[in-house]
């Protein structure tokens, strides 16, 4: 594949900071079942993005899929109850009860180290993800910038809202297959002002966990963090508006300056 010549020759840069993110050591109280929705369309990179839309459409997810999204929610802060409580809810709706446990509760008690050999294991870095087998006919895992047309990226793009100049910061590294430095921009152009506000940005575009984090901070940290967890636990909370609006508003504004 030419794609991956770019990447081998940017091994020596590939994330290699403190975090594994083995260890549920994420943000633990933000990333709960009832706000993966909202945390998906606003604070997770688009692999990631597209395997949580991938569960919510077909109730289900390959192998691949299933392995690289529970171990990524494992290492955002999602606990092991509520990860069972989540992909039951969803997988569910297309197989029994029993199935479930049969086929997947395992599984994911073995991702948080509760069976087996009891090894916490890390999520995906960008690398492995780019790496790792190709998604199929119905499968969602993946890089998309390297598994997916410039055209559907684009496309995916305007559905988000992410258009013109915007778009084209991102779109310029994906037709140089230069994928992760277009991920990178990609949290550059929803999070403008991101160094600005304090926001470390370490590991951006090299593991998803670490787009996340950076974006969590960003919208919900600093001296802010604990009021941001009560309004997401609903404390204090003077309606019912989705917690994440705030942030929400402030970046399409932000993208409506830029337009």
């Amino acid at each position: 594949d030419p794609r991956v010549g770019p990447l081998l020759q940017g091994v020596h840069r590939q994330y290699v900071g403190d975090q594994d993110f083995a260890n549920n050591n994420g943000q633990e109280g933000i990333f709960t079942p009832e706000h993966l929705d909202q945390i998906a369309d606003q604070s997770m990179p688009l692999c990631m993005r597209g395997l949580h839309k991938g569960v919510k459409q077909d109730h289900k997810l390959r192998h691949q899929g299933r392995q690289q999204y529970w171990l990524y929610l494992k290492g955002a802060g999602l606990s092991m109850e509520d990860s069972i409580r989540f992909f039951q809810a969803e997988f569910t709706k297309v197989m029994s009860g029993d199935q479930f446990n049969k086929e997947h509760m395992y599984n994911i008690r073995h991702a948080y180290g509760k069976e087996g050999k009891r090894t916490s294991y890390s999520p995906y870095s960008c690398m492995k993800i780019i790496m790792g087998p190709a998604p199929g006919q119905g499968e969602h895992h993946g890089c998309p910038y390297r598994h997916q047309s410039e055209q559907s990226i684009s496309a995916l793009f305007g559905s988000m809202n992410i258009n013109g100049a915007d778009r084209e910061k991102i779109m310029v590294h994906v037709k140089k297959q230069a994928f992760q430095v277009a991920c990178q921009r990609h949290f550059e152009v929803t999070h403008p002002n991101a160094h600005a506000r304090g926001v470390s940005t370490d590991g951006v575009g090299n593991h998803p966990n670490a787009w996340t984090s950076a974006s969590v901070e960003y919208h919900h940290g600093g001296d802010k963090a604990a009021a941001s967890t009560d309004k997401l636990a609903g404390k204090g909370a003077a309606d019912d508006a989705p917690a994440f609006d705030a942030g929400a508003q402030a970046v399409a504004a932000a993208g409506a300056a830029n337009g």
